[in-house]
């Protein structure tokens, strides 16, 4: 695909008299990589009435001329609510944890000459890939999973070398506050991160610290299951994840219930080097969605790539599960088919309170038109229309404006609604998506909003960017981290020659 997609914009900037490089920063540079994407993407005997890529009946719609002339293509002006965001802080776990520090490093690359390569995710980094550099109107700030570093663990002799979030539920309030007070107005709001399976009642009683103070303004409670706790061992004695349907697990339900907040973000399928592979299966989605109708299970990831692994080339090829569609018989679905596996099993329908984030979901198959069809198509036939919700897993997976561009010009062709029964991708159905529906389930005024946002410092300032450099000039940065799959190898051998865990 790169060396098509290289050797087309050779041609055209060639014919045009411009570089190739601005020639692939443009409009025109995004018509050619999609058109690529639908040739390679589709029988090779059958062209689509496309034979370069183009036109109106392909998974990528792109207009003939906007491979040789700017257009608005991919523009838009929808309401988008990325529902899955990272930063992280300077907090103790730059020290105490012996894996983030590292797992992190591979990705701090962001061109800036800094002190610590750790700080590419800072605050001012996320404000400007997010609100600055992308199209993005609001997001929710999530954390990843840690020990908690208690004096607990030391008096059981366990000592914490990997204890502390990388981003805390302190850290979380600070961003939000941050984001917001530049902003001038609300564009990120906080979830608080909880671990049941780490000293369950210390967990309970930060959830009920979060909702004593109204400054925390907590929106959902975010968990990792898959998440191995050494303080939450098996009858083996191995460290492990838990279920839903644990009797932590339903505790920790009920207790956010309890609180009044009923949003429950759980990260299911994308599998993480170190995860709990049997724990990361979404079976106990459909249980507890039926036990507890008034909670809203968001599903992060959409369960994409259960059931395949739990080492690196698993986490980085998790789309690979998404090349076939939903069969009822399997009776071990993997990725997303195992996640509508559970709600079909336990009577859910559409529209149900199980919700299907997209976060390092899209991402994983966009770039295979087949997989994009089949992954859309089910959670929007299964799980439903109102219950997709927007997410990118930024900022490390870098700026989200490339995925929310081939968003916009993709679709579920006709041939895929007749054969599987997908619906069409409309445009309504879009902006379901990019926003409204996680609007309504984190009880959002996107109206009202996107009023007070066109006016922040923000706004003003992407305006006078936009201005300056043009509103393309992410294009122009470099991507977090290995840019090849050898880059990627060289720091995987690296680490290894140094005995790094993970």
């Amino acid at each position: 695909m790169r060396q098509a997609i290289l050797q087309k914009a050779d041609e055209h900037s060639r014919r045009l008299g411009i570089d190739r490089r601005e020639f692939l920063a443009s409009t025109m540079g995004m018509a050619v990589s999609l058109a690529v994407l639908n040739q390679m993407g589709c029988d090779a005997g059958d062209d689509g009435g496309g034979g370069d890529g183009t036109g109106s009946d392909q998974p990528f719609i792109v207009p003939q001329e906007a491979t040789c002339q700017p257009s608005d293509f991919v523009s838009g002006d929808e309401f988008i609510f990325d529902i899955q965001t990272h930063s992280f802080d300077d907090g103790e776990w730059r020290e105490q944890n012996v894996v983030y520090p590292i797992f992190l490093g591979i990705f701090a690359n962001c061109g800036d000459v800094r002190v610590d390569p750790l700080d590419c995710f800072d605050q001012d980094r996320y404000g400007e890939i997010m609100f600055v550099d992308s199209d993005t109107t609001m997001a929710v700030i999530s954390a990843w999973p840690a020990a908690t570093c208690s004096e607990m663990r030391q008096l059981f002799g366990r000592p914490a070398r990997a204890c502390g979030l990388p981003l805390s539920n302190e850290g979380m309030r600070r961003l939000r506050d941050f984001i917001n007070g530049k902003a001038m107005s609300q564009r990120v709001v906080n979830q608080v991160q909880v671990m049941p399976n780490d000293n369950l009642e210390l967990q309970l009683d930060i959830m009920r610290m979060t909702i004593a103070d109204p400054e925390w303004q907590t929106v959902a409670w975010k968990c990792y299951p898959a998440w191995r706790s050494d303080s939450y061992p098996s009858p083996e004695g191995f460290a492990r994840g838990f279920f839903l349907t644990d009797p932590i697990g339903r505790k920790f339900i009920e207790t956010g219930l309890e609180l009044g907040i009923p949003n429950f973000a759980v990260h299911k399928g994308l599998p993480i080097p170190g995860f709990d592979v049997e724990h990361n299966n979404p079976k106990d989605i459909g249980p507890v969605a039926r036990d507890y109708p008034e909670a809203n299970f968001i599903v992060y990831h959409s369960g994409i790539g259960t059931g395949t692994g739990d080492n690196v080339t698993d986490a980085f090829n998790a789309g690979r599960t998404e090349l076939d569609p939903f069969d009822p018989e399997d009776p071990n679905p993997r990725g997303v088919n195992a996640l509508i596996k559970t709600v079909m099993d336990h009577a859910l329908e559409p529209g149900s309170n199980v919700y299907a984030e997209l976060g390092s979901a899209w991402s994983n198959v966009r770039n295979d038109p087949v997989a994009a069809q089949h992954m859309i198509g089910k959670l929007l036939r299964y799980i439903g229309e109102d219950n997709v919700l927007w997410g990118t897993d930024a900022i490390i997976t870098g700026n989200p404006q490339s995925q929310i561009e081939s968003f916009r010009a993709f679709q579920i062709t006709e041939e895929f609604q007749d054969l599987y029964g997908y619906p069409a991708l409309t445009p309504e159905i879009k902006a379901k998506i990019f926003g409204l529906n996680a609007a309504k389930v984190y009880r959002i005024d996107p109206d009202l909003t996107r009023c007070r946002v066109r006016d922040s410092d923000f706004a003003m300032l992407k305006k006078g960017m936009d201005a300056e450099l043009g509103p393309r000039r992410w294009t122009a940065k470099p991507p977090l981290g290995p840019v090849s799959r050898r880059e990627f190898i060289r720091l995987a051998k690296l680490n290894i020659a140094k005995g790094v865990p993970g």
